[in-house]
């Protein structure tokens, strides 16, 4: 009966360490399945941020490409204008030449005619003084005239110049209208 006893003792006693080593190894196997869970959790949501970063960037590199074409677009456009700026204003200059040059010879003559009797000897002062009077009201007079075919010519620039920019607005707007 003593032996039976301590057989007893001691199955009693390994029973009660393996049952506490069944639930140290169930915690321990909790804890590594928790820990699996939390690792997994953490790789989804950076997988998730590195998906939304990856959008964002494909989107900013989008937007960069589209401003970029644009201000090609832009410059080959200014360029143009520029060009078209410079043959505009040869075609103003051409069209108010003709009327310049006769301007031009008809005050031409009469200013020299003026200032050679000014120049002439025997003059009084008050006749001098109306000489010079005409010849600066026909110089002011020639300024208002060339004054106003610049105006003129200036004029003609807007209205062409006008029209070309927003021809070249409408171009621009639907290059932009094309990009993604």
């Amino acid at each position: 009966m003593g032996k039976s006893l301590l057989i007893m003792f001691v199955l009693g006693t390994l029973c009660v360490s393996a049952c506490g080593n069944v639930q140290k190894n169930g915690d321990v196997s909790v804890k590594a399945e928790q820990e699996k869970v939390i690792v997994n959790e953490v790789k989804t949501q950076t997988l998730a941020k590195l998906q939304e970063l990856k959008k964002l960037s494909e989107a900013t590199y989008r937007i960069a490409d589209a401003n970029t074409q644009m201000v090609e677009w832009r410059g080959r456009e200014m360029a143009l204008l520029k060009k078209y700026r410079l043959q505009v204003e040869q075609e103003a200059e051409e069209k108010i030449l003709f009327h310049k040059q006769q301007l031009e010879e008809e005050y031409q003559l009469k200013m020299f005619n003026l200032r050679m009797q000014l120049e002439s000897l025997k003059m009084r002062s008050k006749k001098r003084e109306d000489l010079e009077r005409e010849i600066e009201a026909l110089r002011l007079e020639r300024e208002t005239r060339l004054a106003l075919l610049q105006q003129e010519k200036q004029a003609y620039i807007d209205v062409k110049m006008q029209t070309y920019r927003a021809e070249m607005q409408q171009r621009l707007d639907a290059k932009a209208a094309s990009l993604p």
